[in-house]
């Protein structure tokens, strides 16, 4: 199956950068930071990328997954449930979904396109009494967010997929294979990938920042500092700090990365631990640092709001990744479906929109041909540098991760 003509993808593509920032900016404010009493309305302050929260647990490394009887011969359907505001949208009818509606074109497969997830555990709450069950959710892909693929595989509730079915599966980044919660990706394919850093309000600090270890200990950011409430994002930035591996660490070393969080706290450097309202009180001037999420502050834009597209010692990579339930109805049809979304064009097209990071080879030089805006900012299209210094966060067992998040919260009163 061929992907979209390029003249397609430019044509759907024609649009304004703002346009795309909004459409991002309402999609991301429904990520992994949603409170629990519900969503607030999209806008520039809500949690508005991947902050990390809900129980990590290792992959189980022998679980396959268990499938069900597949009738994608028959019946040329995919019900694919994800988050709003996650696909490119034709600007002048929201109906249309250019990528999509191509695939299928294409390949005579309908694809149900559920925007229901709001929330990483909600969801788990809504599947797992199918799944413990041994039954079909209704669903063929669902899209989750890295830390969860860990917990569902541990329980074995998601299937390993069929490279058969989805040969451009080799042609994802090797940064993007080699995945703390999914080596080799042969549960998951990402929808989209980012990074956390820093960023810093130029009114407000007159100094450069270019390191992580400064948000922590600079006298003159004293008072001024907004780090993450998640104990991942903000125990990972400082892991970092201290010069250690957010990927592969040491209880040990977790506990040296809690205390140089609870000295920066107690010297009053930290002014607060924010989750929904980050990027409000860093526009509105209450932080002048904060921890960002890959093009949160550049497409706020505001001059004076500048992102350190690379720290010293790092950054923290992400990703909302593709799985397909145990059971699931229409498992080769949907991986013919990820095998789509892995031509260069076509993540090409869709990363443009949702301005996240390509993960996929080739997406790059097709992204800069269909839009110049999009591949120049790093934090769309990293230097190999960022690359090569962008770490995940490592799969915890539960009893280390309630240990962890209690002793976290102990510390930011959360």
């Amino acid at each position: 199956m061929t992907g979209p003509s390029f003249s397609d993808l430019v044509r759907f593509s024609n649009r304004t950068r703002a346009h795309s920032a909004a459409a991002a900016m309402s999609r991301r404010s429904l990520l992994r930071g949603v409170t629990a009493g519900g969503l607030a309305a999209a806008g520039a302050g809500l949690l508005s990328g991947c902050g990390v929260q809900g129980h990590v647990v290792p992959p189980g490394g022998k679980e396959v997954g268990q499938a069900g009887k597949d009738y994608s011969a028959t019946e040329k359907k995919v019900v694919f449930a994800t988050w709003p505001a996650y696909i490119d949208v034709d600007p002048k009818n929201p109906n249309k979904r250019p990528t999509l509606d191509a695939f299928v074109k294409q390949s005579g497969i309908q694809v149900t396109y559920l925007e229901i997830i709001n929330d990483n555990n909600d969801w788990y709450t809504k599947v797992d009494p199918s799944l413990v069950k041994g039954i079909d959710t209704g669903y063929d892909i669902m899209v989750v967010s890295d830390y969860m693929v860990a917990k569902y595989r541990a329980y074995d509730y998601i299937q390993e997929l069929n490279l058969a079915n989805i040969p451009n599966h080799s042609k994802m980044l090797p940064s993007v294979l080699h995945d703390a919660t999914d080596p080799g990706r042969r549960f998951s394919v990402p929808w989209a990938y980012g990074y956390t850093t820093i960023a810093y309000n130029t009114e407000l600090v007159k100094q450069p920042i270019t390191s992580i270890s400064e948000v922590f200990t600079r006298p003159d950011l004293r008072g001024k500092v907004a780090l993450f409430s998640e104990m991942e994002d903000t125990v990972a930035l400082s892991l970092l700090a201290l010069g250690f591996d957010p990927e592969h660490f040491t209880d040990s070393q977790f506990n040296q990365a809690l205390e140089y969080v609870r000295r920066a706290k107690d010297s009053g450097q930290i002014r607060s631990f924010t989750g929904n309202d980050y990027l409000s009180a860093f526009q509105q001037g209450n932080t002048a640092v904060t921890m960002a999420y890959s093009g949160d502050v550049a497409q706020l834009g505001k001059p004076n709001l500048v992102t350190v597209d690379l720290p010293k010692e790092g950054l923290l990579a992400w990703s909302d990744n593709c799985v397909i339930p145990n059971f699931a109805r229409h498992k080769t049809n949907a991986e013919k479906l990820l095998n789509y979304y892995l031509q260069p064009d076509v993540a090409a097209a869709l990363d443009d929109y949702i301005d996240y990071i390509p993960s996929v080879e080739g997406a790059v030089a097709a992204l800069q041909q269909l839009d110049s805006t999009a591949a120049a900012v790093p934090l769309i299209v990293p230097t190999q540098e960022m690359q090569a210094k962008a770490r995940g966060f490592m799969a915890l067992s539960i009893a280390q991760l309630d240990d962890y998040t209690s002793r976290f919260q102990q510390i930011t009163g959360q």
